[in-house]
């Protein structure tokens, strides 16, 4: 993701603007579903790894909060382009 329109340089075109934000909601997505997969192969194998219902409940929880914070990031990245896109908005 080009971050060349970001900062002191301004987005002089909608197109940058929505091309950043594309892209940023792109890459959330990529790294919201990798965090999603690995997530739920640690939780498949605590899961089968636990050796009562108390430890399958903790896996439970914590695959819960991995995912969480999966999102947690996600909207993080797109946050920061939307706030780009925004601010090109306000420009105008």
């Amino acid at each position: 993701m080009e971050t060349d329109g970001v900062g002191p340089h301004r987005m002089q075109t909608h197109g940058e603007a929505k091309k950043l934000l594309d892209e940023a909601w792109d890459r959330a997505t990529k790294v919201y579903k990798e965090a999603k997969k690995q997530a739920d192969i640690v939780y498949e194998e605590a899961r089968k790894a636990a050796v009562d219902d108390e430890a399958r409940k903790r896996a439970e929880e914590a695959h819960e909060e991995a995912l969480k914070e999966a999102r947690t990031v996600r909207d993080a990245i797109t946050n920061v382009a939307q706030a780009v896109f925004i601010d090109f908005w306000k420009q105008k």
